[in-house]
């Protein structure tokens, strides 16, 4: 009897089937999920005004600058890249929700470096009926998970009143027409908010959020994302415009 108490007491301390969120090889527990062979890209070179990683020594990418934005500040943990698409992937479409948890040790580390005065949570909502397919939103998974490692709530302020097009399909005008009016405020705004979300891409669903946000009385709005799509190289553009053109 005290062996099994024993061995329950070891387990629950020191548990043997904890694995890697990445390559899922089991490994000692800690609190972001890797195993010593897996690593995130973090993003550490970032643009100050919209938080992805950027390429110049600046303090601005070029993805942002003919961009109107309505959050004040944005940051993401770690760069867009394979181990990052591979977990977020699994969150959003493989039904593995227990990899919100070290995925808000990351952003909580981000949070803790960005020394943001805020008065809540909050997470960029789904429609419903995309969610009753899905079973769960993501993000607000991930923003639930921040606010039970903070003195900070989580409040539910957005709704997605219109359903629209798959995101990843468009390109970036298209995405930012997609959205327009598809998010209302549900509830009184806070003056202060952290809007989270996995991923950012072009920042366009993250910015009408933080529209929809300021308009009901929010002053600021931070956003704070696991990961970001980096700037690309200005060859890359250039390359890609050329391409364009000749097509």
């Amino acid at each position: 009897m005290k062996r099994h108490v024993l061995s329950e007491i070891l387990q629950t301390l020191y548990p043997s089937d904890v694995k890697c969120i990445v390559c899922g090889k089991e490994m000692h527990p800690n609190r972001y999920g890797l195993c010593d062979d897996c690593s995130f890209e973090l993003n550490e070179n970032y643009c100050i005004r919209c938080g992805r990683h950027k390429v110049g020594i600046g303090d601005y990418c070029g993805e942002c600058s003919d961009t109107v934005l309505y959050f004040d500040e944005a940051r993401s943990s770690v760069n867009y890249d394979g181990c990052a698409k591979n977990i977020i992937w699994r969150l959003k479409y493989g039904s593995a929700k227990y990899l919100a948890d070290p995925m808000s040790e990351y952003m909580l580390d981000t949070l803790l470096f960005a020394d943001w005065s805020i008065d809540c949570f909050t997470f960029v909502p789904m429609h419903k009926k995309r969610q009753r397919q899905r079973g769960y939103n993501q993000a607000e998974l991930i923003a639930r998970s921040l606010a039970a490692r903070t003195t900070t709530p989580c409040i539910p302020l957005l709704s997605k009143v219109r359903s629209t097009p798959n995101q990843a399909k468009l390109d970036r005008d298209a995405r930012i027409n997609n959205l327009v009016g598809a998010f209302a405020a549900v509830t009184q705004v806070p003056e202060h908010i952290v809007l989270i979300d996995d991923v950012m891409t072009t920042g366009s669903t993250v910015n009408e959020c933080a529209k929809i946000l300021k308009k009901s009385g929010a002053k600021v709005v931070y956003v704070l994302t696991f990961a970001s799509v980096p700037e690309r190289p200005v060859l890359d553009k250039r390359t890609q415009n050329i391409s364009e053109f000749r097509h």
